[in-house]
C-alpha cells in the first residue's frame, strides 16, 4: 500500500517580530502517526525561517497531531488515559484497539497512559505565566494554540506555545459547560494581556467563542489546517 504523506506548513506568512515573509528552512518532524481511525499517516511539520531576524515557526496542525516524541495521534493517548480512568486493564484496551486495526502493545499501553499522567499534571498557574513573559521578551505580543480533543465522555483542552510549540497545560472536563473550563480559561485568557493571536479549532458551538469572550477584541483567531 502506498504511504499517505501529509505536509503542514505554519499558519502565519509574515515574521510576528519584523513582518519579514517566512521562507523554507526544513522539516522540524518527519514521523508516520497512527491515529484512532486506524490509519497510519506520515505527517512532515516544515519549519519556515524569517531571513531577516532568523526566528523559526513551525505548523500547530501537525504539531497538535500527536505528542512530541510519540508516533500514537494526541487523540489516541487521551483515549488511553479515558479507558485506564474507567479501569479498563491493559488487554482490554489493546483488544478495543485492535478492533479498530490500531497496533498498540501492553507496553505502550501503559507508557502512554504515564505520560499523559505527566502532562495533566502541569501546573499551568507556573507554565503559561512563564510562557508568557518569554513570548513577551522576545516578540512583544502572546500567541497560542488551543485544541480540543472530544471523547464519548470526557473533553481535552490542551494549551500549545504557539512559538515553541511547547504543551503548556492539559485539562480535562466531563462537558463543554463545566463550570471548571471557563474557569480554567479565565486563569490565562485575560483582556489586559497582549494576546495577539490564537489557532484553534475549525467548527465548535462553545469553546470558541468562549475564549473570545475572555481575550482581547483584538485578538486573531485562526482555524487548525484541514487535516
Amino acid at each position: 500500500m502506498k504511504e499517505v504523506c501529509k505536509n503542514y506548513k505554519p499558519e502565519i506568512s509574515f515574521c510576528p517580530k519584523c513582518n519579514r515573509k517566512l521562507v523554507y528552512r526544513y522539516p522540524i518532524s518527519d514521523k508516520v502517526v497512527q491515529f484512532s481511525n486506524g490509519k497510519k499517516i506520515r505527517i512532515k511539520n516544515l519549519a519556515y525561517g524569517c531571513p531577516s531576524c532568523r526566528w523559526v515557526f513551525v505548523s500547530q496542525t501537525a504539531n497538535k497531531l500527536s505528542l512530541k516524541g510519540y508516533t500514537y495521534s494526541t487523540k489516541i493517548a487521551c483515549m488511553v488515559d479515558d479507558y485506564k480512568k474507567k479501569h479498563w486493564s491493559r488487554e482490554t484496551i489493546c483488544d478495543f484497539f485492535a478492533g479498530k486495526n490500531i497496533e498498540i502493545s501492553d507496553r505502550n499501553i501503559d507508557m502512554l497512559y504515564h505520560k499523559m499522567q505527566k502532562l495533566l499534571a502541569l501546573d499551568g498557574a507556573v507554565t503559561i505565566p512563564s510562557a508568557y513573559q518569554k513570548m513577551i521578551d522576545r516578540f512583544s505580543t502572546i500567541r497560542l494554540a488551543v485544541d480540543l480533543i472530544s471523547l464519548e465522555e470526557r473533553r481535552y483542552v490542551l494549551v500549545y506555545d504557539f512559538f515553541t510549540a511547547d504543551l503548556l497545560a492539559i485539562r480535562c472536563f466531563w462537558t463543554l459547560d463545566d463550570p471548571d473550563l471557563k474557569v480554567f480559561l479565565e486563569s490565562f485568557l485575560k483582556k489586559d494581556l497582549p494576546i495577539s493571536m490564537i489557532v484553534s479549532i475549525r467548527k465548535d458551538a462553545q469553546l470558541v467563542p468562549l475564549m473570545r469572550q475572555l481575550c482581547p477584541p483584538t485578538t486573531k483567531f485562526l482555524s487548525f489546517n484541514k487535516f
